[in-house]
């Protein structure tokens, strides 16, 4: 089962001020890591299906594909949670921002305000 939820970060602006966000987080149950990690091995090993024709890459392709699902079925299976976005207000222009965030981000993160071009720093908790 997937769960969302919410946790208290710091936006701060360079080193001036800092204002309040959100950090949205999801978090996914063991029965749902193994959906999502046994997709990635199937679209991984389906490829390497799919690179058998093709001439001369195919020496390639096809043994790269079939080492890359596993590794990469392990590595979305560990993943018990991924950043989805950032909601806060920028410091330096006071404007609401939405930062979509990767899943493999972590905090203190550095990044620009897409309004004003400030630096901003997302962090745990309030200061």
């Amino acid at each position: 089962m997937v769960t969302h939820e919410q946790h208290a970060i710091s936006v701060r602006a360079g080193e001036g001020a800092t204002r309040p966000g959100i950090l949205c987080v999801v978090r996914y149950d063991k029965n749902e890591r193994m959906r999502r990690a046994l997709k990635t091995l199937g679209f991984f090993w389906a490829l390497a299906v799919a690179s058998v024709p093709v001439v001369i890459a195919h020496f390639v392709l096809v043994p790269g594909f079939l080492i890359a699902g596993p590794f990469l079925a392990f590595r979305k299976f560990k993943a018990e949670t991924a950043l989805e976005k950032a909601l806060g207000a920028c410091p330096a222009c006071d404007k609401e921002i939405s930062f979509a965030l990767e899943p493999a981000d972590v905090l203190p993160k550095w990044t620009y305000c897409p309004r004003c071009n400030a630096s901003l720093q997302l962090a745990f908790g309030r200061k």
